[in-house]
């Protein structure tokens, strides 16, 4: 019974640890890709997840990553309309960028299904960020507020209901939060790599992952004091749910979200991966070796 008692808080320990490591990046290096510039995450441990709303479906748990580049902003639709034009022909036309309100160029561009997301993405050898990256490089450094700048939504910092606009704003219209990224909360919701799998994040390391990770990652036990050194086999390092499925994570919120569906740090919402919505668009990430990323 002892022995059962020890490993279940050595599990509990491992995977929601109270005092993550955060390393704030206070003068980022940017890289311009497709002229949209992009802030550098030294990645690292922090805490993923919130018991924050209704939803109840991301425990907030220790993640580790790589380090990577981000989008500073979202995609916009002048962004978009040179990728259209450097693609030759191959990518569906969106009759909403030919209205002179709609189609503004700094405005983000909205109406892209998962796929074409990606596909923006891969042209300009990018990536759509995971779930994890998403919201490690939306909390800017901070690790335990609902938005970066405290517990409650603000029309000082996002664009959301309480806003009162009604529509999509020109990107960086709001303060950036820690890392130099803008419009992580609110405005336009954005497409993430993942599959949306309610329990994914609460469930996504088996009982033979963390027991191969306490195996071969523990190295000092004092007490309840656990002392865990993350490794390549550990579940928790880089995490992203692959599967195939017909829903899509997106993250953020949108200029439509308020109340019960907050545009908080840890939110999360999903959509049928075809599917297009006026308040969904998406920004690029990039892994830190980038073929095209150039100091």
């Amino acid at each position: 019974m002892r022995q059962f008692i020890f490993f279940t808080c050595l599990i509990f320990l491992v995977g929601c640890s109270s005092k993550p490591e955060m390393k704030v990046i206070k003068n980022p290096a940017m890289i311009a890709l497709n002229n949209i510039s992009v802030s550098h995450l030294d990645g690292g441990t922090f805490k993923m997840g919130s018991y924050d709303d209704e939803f109840l479906d991301k425990a907030p748990r220790a993640v580790q990553l790589d380090p990577f580049f981000i989008d500073k902003t979202e995609v916009t639709n002048a962004a978009y309309k040179q990728y259209i034009a450097e693609a030759g022909g191959t990518v569906r036309q969106l009759t909403h960028l030919e209205d002179p309100l709609l189609g503004a160029d700094k405005l983000p561009i909205v109406n892209i299904t998962h796929k074409e997301a990606q596909n923006f993405c891969k042209f300009y050898n990018k990536r759509l960020p995971t779930e994890a990256e998403w919201e490690y490089a939306a909390k800017g450094g901070i690790s335990n507020t609902r938005y970066f700048w405290g517990e409650k939504e603000d029309p000082m910092y996002m664009n959301f209901r309480g806003s009162n606009k009604n529509k999509t704003v020109n990107v960086g219209s709001y303060p950036s939060n820690g890392y130099g990224l803008f419009d992580m909360n609110g405005n336009v919701r954005e497409w993430v790599e993942d599959t949306y799998e309610k329990n994914f994040y609460k469930q996504m390391c088996t009982e033979k992952d963390l027991g191969d990770a306490i195996k071969d990652s523990y190295r000092s036990i004092k007490g309840l004091f656990v002392d865990i050194e993350y490794t390549e086999h550990n579940c928790y390092n880089n995490p992203v749910n692959t599967k195939e499925g017909k829903y899509k994570s997106n993250r953020g919120g949108s200029f439509e979200y308020s109340e019960g569906y907050p545009a908080t740090l840890s939110f999360r919402f999903f959509d049928d991966k075809e599917s297009t919505h006026r308040d969904l668009g998406f920004r690029c990430v990039a892994d830190e070796r980038a073929p095209n990323a150039k100091n």
